[in-house]
């Protein structure tokens, strides 16, 4: 009987060092959570950021070509002033 108590004994501590890794492995997965959880919120705002800039190029871009456009048609005025002088 003391060689089954002493087994008992033995698996209940077993079973206590499953329940204490169990424990600490579930707080590291909760940890584990929370850092993906700020990266996502990281790479939502980087996201942010490279769609404010892919806006910002192409608003750029349609302001140099109406700018073009603009320059195109002051030089043909410009001309056409000088043609009628002459």
């Amino acid at each position: 009987m003391t060689d089954l108590n002493a087994k008992l004994d033995r698996m209940l501590g077993k079973v206590d060092a499953i329940m204490i890794l169990q424990t600490e492995h579930s707080q590291r997965l909760d940890d584990l959570s929370r850092r993906v959880a700020l990266v996502e919120q990281g790479v939502t705002a980087t996201k942010d950021v490279v769609e404010a800039w892919s806006a910002a190029k192409y608003s750029l871009r349609l302001v140099q070509r109406i700018a073009g456009f603009a320059a195109a048609i002051a030089g043909l005025v410009a001309a056409a002033k000088g043609w009628l002088h002459r």
